[in-house]
């Protein structure tokens, strides 16, 4: 489907907010601050987005949805389950550890409690695409290709596999610069052990089942 004007003005606004949130910090950045950046006026990011939370919100969907979608086309193009895991792993794991996510993620947890936008994050964005892959391991698990076990718990069971203590590392600005070898290997291992979990053995070729 192809994007109205509308459409790739309010991406564009999103866009350039979330490198000015991630620059300047939310508190400090202004819809002004981002008008001026855009060339435009504040009326016309009004139009789009009535205030600063609902800006935010926009960018932690935007950012959240768009790798959700990419990870899930690969990983259920994959023939190969592992191939798929390693797929959806890497994904993820490279985007979560990418400066622009670590900052969204420290704007969200400074955010006070009243605001409720942590608790929309958490409820209406994260877990609305980690439900994806819940659905995506409940099919499997139908199949036969993963151990019927609960598909949330799996999925969060993957997840934290695979993040080991990356992200820790990069909140508390721990390490320098994020090495691809290391979140390759930190996948690779987080999927053999899943597998290990909730993998299906495949019956060999020939051999008769009992």
């Amino acid at each position: 489907m192809a994007r109205t004007r509308s459409d790739e003005k309010r991406r564009e606004i999103i866009r350039v907010s979330a490198e000015t949130f991630q620059e300047l910090g939310y508190e400090r950045t202004s819809m002004l601050t981002i008008a001026e950046r855009m060339r435009g006026s504040k009326q016309t990011l009004y139009n789009y987005f009535p205030s600063k939370e609902d800006l935010l919100r926009a960018v932690l969907d935007f950012d959240v949805g768009e790798i959700a979608d990419q990870a899930m086309e690969e990983f259920l193009g994959e023939r190969s389950l592992r191939k798929g895991l390693i797929r959806l792993g890497e994904i993820y794991l490279a985007r979560q550890l990418d400066p622009l996510a670590i900052s969204n993620m420290r704007i969200v947890a400074t955010q006070p409690a009243e605001s409720g936008i942590g608790e929309d994050f958490y409820e209406n964005i994260l877990c609305v695409a980690w439900k994806r892959v819940a659905d995506a391991f409940k099919a499997l698990m139908g199949e036969g290709k993963l151990r019927r076990a609960d598909p949330w718990i799996a999925t969060m069971h993957f997840k934290g596999l695979m993040l080991q203590d990356l992200l820790e590392r990069q909140l508390l600005n721990a390490a320098k610069h994020v090495d691809p070898k290391e979140v390759e290997a930190a996948v690779k291992h987080a999927v053999d052990a899943f597998l290990r979990i909730y993998g299906n053995e495949e019956p060999k070729p020939g051999k008769a089942r009992g």
